[in-house]
Formats: structure tokens, sequence, C-alpha cells
């Protein structure tokens, strides 16, 4: 059995924090399948974007007096900020852009 202060300090951060990098990872997919007009596409990645979002912000939410809940979902919603700019780079970098001309 995994001690408490384990699953408080180590374990809950770790997923709180890979539960952001994938919340705001899909968020910047939503958004990329938004502009390129996929409507059928953008909702169901919304809807798995919400439902991370909603386990992450439970867990911070009921462990509101470690600090370490705090800081590991600041620290993903950094990273997943960095995932999704790598996301659009790699996204970018199919298209042949011009200025004035749509994506």
């Amino acid at each position: 059995m995994i001690p408490v202060e384990v699953q408080t300090y180590v374990i809950l951060p770790i997923f709180i924090f890979f539960a952001r990098i994938a919340d705001v990872s899909f968020g910047t997919l939503r958004i990329i399948f938004i502009s390129r007009g996929l409507k059928y596409l953008a909702p169901i990645v919304g809807f798995f974007e919400i439902s991370i979002w909603l386990m992450a912000i439970s867990q911070v939410l009921t462990n509101m007096g470690h600090y370490s809940a705090f800081l590991a979902y600041a620290l993903g919603f950094a990273g997943g900020n960095f995932v999704g700019i790598l996301i659009e780079e790699k996204d970018l970098s199919k298209k042949k852009w011009r200025w004035g001309s749509r994506l």
C-alpha cells in the first residue's frame, strides 16, 4: 500500500500536472479544428477537454490544503501551453502561408 503522504504530495500532483497538459493541448486542437471548419470534430475534442479539466480541478478543490496541487495545476497549465505551441507550430509548418491568405 502506498503511504498517504506519497499519494498526496507525489502521485496527486503528477496526475493534476499531466491532466492539465492534456486538457490545454486538447483546447489547442479544438481551436485548430474550429478554424478549419471541422464543426463536428471540435465539439468531440471539447468534450474530452472539459472532462479532463473537471477531473483535475475537482482534485485541486478537494485537496485545497495541499499547495502541491495548486503548483501542479499551474505548472500543468504552463506545460499545456508549451505543448499547444508545439502542436500549432507543427500544424503551421505543413501549410504554405502567405500574407493575407487563410490557413
